[in-house]
């Protein structure tokens, strides 16, 4: 019989005691999570970065979805935030909303599935808050380090910068497709794959270990093209080479299926890839594929910074309509 979380036993005191303290691994700090604070103790010669992400039932994950995938969003959608500001992740905070649905097994198995990518990320649970609510909600803070020379903007490119992107694109897009049973002919083999890059998202670290060779970076969470603008910023424009866009060779068959109905703008104006693209001054192409090489890091130059606004293709052609993904549409 499953334990719900309406049983007597199963009160906050003991759900955190049993599945949650294990996250903080009695860190100096932390309090064993029986104080109402914490504080969070980081090197004097690095500057604390910041950010905080919420991801929500029925928006960012389906009320399906297992519990380690849930889990390995929430650390998934602020790690490559860190890393897009060349910052190294230390600890982070966990706000979690549950409905009734949710029980004991549920909850053991999102906090292992915490506790396993805490150990792989090298970071741990400062503290949080749970509650109940309708929907599943999860909102969670991370503080990382870096020096102030290398914590990197967002909007800081420069004429004739170099643009790069880490690992593929569009498996993400594929997968959420599948999710929601999308009509396809894809291998069984291959569903599943795609399946999972939807469902475990991999924060590509790279912004951390290259933050000296790069102008401004993104992760692209909201889609290639929107997060690309984001880096122009208004200001300048992008000739890209559309050939040179990383795909996965499985995604590319897909592509090359008029009966797929599946188009290169609109896995470009997706997202949920968290990959890393940056600008980078050409000087510097040798450094990063040695660097990318080094750590077992796919990176393509996909184009270049140029002054024109607009994002032209490799025949000079404007990329007209473009988007991204955007909560409030």
């Amino acid at each position: 019989m499953k334990k719900k979380l309406s049983d007597h036993c199963l009160s906050e005191e003991f759900i955190i005691d049993k599945l949650f303290k294990k996250l903080n691994y009695n860190k100096l700090g932390t309090f064993n999570f029986e104080n109402d604070g914490a504080y969070l103790n980081l090197s004097k010669k690095y500057q604390t970065v910041v950010t905080t992400d919420t991801i929500t039932e029925n928006v960012d994950f389906f009320s399906k979805d297992p519990p380690e995938s849930i889990a390995q969003k929430i650390l998934c959608v602020n790690l490559s935030d860190l890393s897009a500001m060349g910052s190294l992740p230390k600890a982070y905070t966990l706000n979690i909303s549950i409905n009734s649905y949710i029980d004991f097994n549920w909850l053991k198995k999102f906090t292992n599935k915490l506790s396993r990518l805490q150990k792989k990320y090298n970071i741990y649970c400062l503290g949080g808050d749970f509650s109940k609510s309708k929907e599943i909600s999860i909102t969670s803070t991370f503080f990382g380090q870096a020096k102030s020379k290398n914590i990197l903007p967002q909007n800081k490119c420069q004429v004739d910068d170099d643009i790069w992107v880490t690992g593929n694109l569009g498996d993400s897009y594929i997968g959420y497709k599948l999710c929601k049973s999308f009509d396809n002919k894809i291998d069984k083999k291959n569903i599943l794959s795609f399946k999972k890059k939807y469902l475990y998202p991999t924060p590509c670290m790279f912004g951390y270990m290259a933050a000296k060779y790069i102008n401004s970076a993104k992760d692209i969470s909201d889609g290639f093209f929107g997060d690309l603008k984001k880096i122009l910023n208004k200001k300048y424009g992008a000739k890209i080479n559309l050939k040179s866009i990383p795909l996965s060779n499985n995604l590319k068959k897909i592509l090359l299926d008029s009966q797929s109905k599946i188009y290169l703008k609109d896995i470009l104006c997706w997202g949920d890839d968290y990959e890393l693209i940056f600008t980078s001054k050409k000087r510097y192409k040798g450094k990063l594929l040695s660097l990318a090489k080094k750590n077992n890091i796919k990176l393509s130059n996909i184009g270049s910074v140029i002054m024109q606004r607009g994002v032209f293709d490799d025949s000079a052609l404007l990329i007209k309509n473009i988007s991204s993904y955007d909560h409030f549409r």
